[in-house]
């Protein structure tokens, strides 16, 4: 499918569309598309006379279908839908996809499904409907994209900043987007506005020598005291969540383990971030670890992982304690 820079170049080109196909997770780049169609359309952003916002699950379908046929004001001739959550029309999808198919001249709509939804009724494969997937950028474009929102507020950002600083935000373009917004206000104290490692480490509450990087590293060098050490600071020191200290060792454990897959040592970087969703600083941790521990030792800590999260989501067991026990039981599998 083609991405949301693909749709913003041809709005851009003049190349419109009575009819858009969207696959979302987040409503960041949706939100962009409608405020890139209202310039192109009414010659402003902040132009919403004739813009119109509805929910599937709250609207009717020949409610919705009433407005994306008739005209638009007596003052424009143009008028622009987007319309969220149409996996809610699943009762009626195959009326709904035939009806999206009819367009009116002075009509633009935007159909936005949940990704997932997209690929298990393999929308994307419908004949005669062109999905575009506004969920994700592929990741020369990510990058590019991120380096782009920091530059727009005069903001710049090295390489391995833009590793660390993408890597540690959970997949969502709300969230890295909410992120760039609050990193953007950091005092440079009058020095050139340059992004590094180490700020983006200190933003985000880790110290270099101190980080969940360096405690993997510990726990498959088995450096038990270094490994504690670090432990203790991400815990008691810098307030770490047990839950997302868990979920992040997990994802290095599921690198190792894709990195036993034959071959994937020399796979490009493209497809390890398409296929296996793994980008700088993780991809560099894979490829150095994944022979020094055996399936056999992948088995036994992702069962400590298991029976780690399961507790710490349902006994009164301390989390501190219960992640001390996993951290001791990784570096001996």
């Amino acid at each position: 499918m083609r991405t949301f820079h693909d749709f913003r170049n041809e709005v851009s080109a003049g190349k419109l569309k009575n009819v858009y196909y969207i696959a979302a997770i987040d409503n960041y780049f949706l939100s962009r598309a409608g405020e890139i169609l209202r310039e192109k359309l009414f010659g402003s952003k902040d132009n919403k006379e004739n813009f119109f916002l509805k929910y599937a699950d709250e609207t009717p379908m020949q409610e919705l279908f009433d407005l994306t046929s008739g005209g638009a004001s007596l003052f424009s001739s143009q008028k622009l839908v987007i319309v969220k959550r149409c996996e809610k029309y699943s009762r009626k999808l195959s009326e709904f996809i035939e009806k999206t198919k009819v367009t009116a001249e002075d009509s633009y709509i935007l159909y936005a499904f949940d990704t997932s939804f997209v690929y298990e009724k393999k929308l994307d494969e419908v004949k005669g409907i062109d999905f575009y997937d506004f969920s994700e950028l592929p990741q020369r474009e990510l990058y590019n994209w991120v380096k782009e929102e920091f530059s727009t507020r005069n903001i710049s950002i090295n390489n391995d900043a833009l590793d660390l600083f993408i890597t540690s935000v959970p997949a969502s373009l709300e969230l890295l987007n909410t992120e760039i917004e609050k990193i953007s206000n950091y005092d440079f104290e009058g020095n050139e506005p340059l992004l590094t490692k180490e700020i983006i480490l200190q933003f985000i509450g880790y110290d270099r020598e101190y980080s969940p990087d360096e405690l993997m590293t510990a726990i498959i060098k088995k450096d038990q005291n270094r490994a504690f050490s670090i432990l203790n600071n991400l815990l008691n020191s810098k307030g770490l969540n047990e839950v997302y200290l868990l979920s992040t060792i997990s994802n290095y454990y599921m690198d190792l383990l894709s990195f036993k897959t034959p071959g994937l040592d020399a796979v490009d970087s493209r497809t390890l971030y398409q296929k296996y969703k793994m980008w700088g600083d993780r991809v560099k941790f894979a490829k150095n670890y994944h022979k020094s521990i055996n399936i056999n030792s992948l088995d036994k800590a992702f069962a400590k992982i298991i029976d780690t999260d399961k507790k710490l989501k349902t006994s009164m067991l301390d989390p501190k304690i219960l992640m001390t026990s996993l951290v001791d039981g990784l570096i001996n599998a």
